[in-house]
């Protein structure tokens, strides 16, 4: 039987090149998302922005490899975590335990890897006062089983922008063209804004600026000298919402725009940026790939059937590590008692819990396992509707949660809801 040494680390340069670990990390995640082997260069960039985003590297060795087969140096298993604070509602942050980089190599698969390493990091972040970790999921069927919802959704979108294309309300237009470089520096103070104004939504990694502003193609890890972008402004004249763009069709006869990234601050921002994308000439689509998943775009047009929603997916995942810290720190806007029964076969946030709200907050206690039970559901369900994205009504009539007094996911529906649905518009 194969035995593994497990090793944790710092992403480091030394002398402007990632350090051996880095560099032997990195080919492993790299070959685990089927990623081309990057130049010099570019790799030196990812592991920038990784030191930036203060990622800590956990990874899986042999001790040995047989002749000819990849150095036992680069990782058969690899593990990524760092922090970044999540809206929960009303404009609350709560720092969040995020989780990325996921590898195990197909030679090493079934032998408990994926197991001891998640086990092992979320245990280490319920003890580090974590409320709740959270990932993004390359396939939805692995991460349910070690506690995780999915907890917020988006959709990828084609609007047709031929003539005739038109606002129901007419736009406050004060938007203007900008070059993309310019969003390096205000990209990322509006997104930040973004963050406080929206539910779900969750501070960035260094990635998405420096996509944004054209200084990376992720397909060609070189610049991308086709991005524009544009900037809408508060009555302050302020820059409050940006969309980052570049032309996608073949032809102008089939002109398309692929948008990279829409941040908006306001709805003001919101529509004034969607009356100037269809007001972009030789253009008669445009792809928008990361929707909100319940987009207010088909209402802004004075036709909707030019809003169509070609697939959705699921974005962030919750795993809730401590139930009363994860409850009491979310806003409560309607009143009510509710009683839940939470298992949780990794036995991190287990238990039966009475939550008290008063309409603005909410008290919840530890109760003892006799207490009468309103709802019992798995810690992968709490977190799927702990921001409000599921419907406890549609997951008891699922079966994924069990109603053991009348009207009890009727109640938890109103009292989980938030003031809009959560959106958080970026994976990790």
């Amino acid at each position: 039987m194969t035995e593994y040494r497990f090793e944790s680390f710092s992403p480091a340069l030394t002398d402007g090149a990632p350090d051996a670990a880095t560099r032997n990390y990195l080919q492993a995640v790299l070959a685990g998302f089927h990623d081309k082997r990057p130049k010099e260069e570019d790799l030196v960039r990812r592991v920038e922005r990784a030191i930036a985003d203060d990622r800590h590297f956990t990874a899986a060795y042999v001790g040995h490899a047989p002749a000819h087969a990849l150095d036992a140096a680069i990782p058969v298993a690899t593990f990524a975590h760092f922090e970044k604070r999540i809206n929960v509602g009303g404009g609350r942050l709560v720092p969040a335990h995020l989780i990325t980089w996921v590898t195990v190599r197909p030679t090493h698969r079934r032998r408990g890897l994926l197991r001891s390493l998640m086990t092992a990091n979320l245990t280490e972040a319920k003890a580090a006062g974590y409320p709740f970790a959270a990932l993004t999921a390359s396939e939805g069927g692995i991460y349910s089983r070690f506690g995780f919802g999915a907890a917020t959704w988006y959709s990828d979108m084609e609007i047709d922008t031929t003539p005739g294309f038109a606002l129901g309300v007419e736009p406050d237009r004060r938007v203007e063209i900008c070059e993309a470089s310019k969003l390096s520096e205000l990209a990322p103070a509006i997104y930040q804004r973004f963050v406080e104004y929206s539910p779900g939504a969750m501070e960035r990694q260094a990635l998405y600026t420096v996509v944004a502003a054209g200084e990376l193609d992720p397909e060609t890890g070189e610049e991308d000298r086709g991005v524009r972008a544009a900037l809408h402004y508060d009555v302050e004249g302020q820059p409050d919402g940006y969309v980052s763009y570049k032309f996608a069709g073949e032809t102008f006869t089939e002109g398309r725009i692929e948008i990279l990234d829409f941040v908006a601050v306001s709805d003001a921002a919101y529509s004034a940026l969607w009356a100037f994308l269809g007001a972009v000439d030789l253009v008669k689509k445009i792809s928008f790939d990361y929707a909100a998943q319940e987009s207010p775009l088909p209402w802004l047009l004075t036709d909707p059937r030019r809003a169509k929603v070609l697939s959705r997916h699921d974005g962030v995942w919750l795993r809730i590590l401590d139930v009363v810290k994860a409850l009491e720190a979310r806003p409560w806007t309607v009143p009510g008692t509710l009683t839940i029964k939470v298992n949780d076969p990794m036995h991190l946030a287990e238990g039966t819990f009475r939550i008290m709200s008063d309409g603005a907050g909410a008290e919840v206690e530890t109760a003892s396992a006799s207490v009468p039970v309103d709802l019992e559901l798995g810690v992968a369900e709490l977190g799927s509707i702990y921001l409000g994205g599921a419907d406890p009504v549609i997951l008891t009539r699922a079966g994924r949660i069990t109603a053991h007094s009348s009207g009890a996911a009727m109640r938890a529906r109103s009292m989980f809801g938030l003031e809009r649905a959560p959106y958080s518009p970026n994976d990790f």
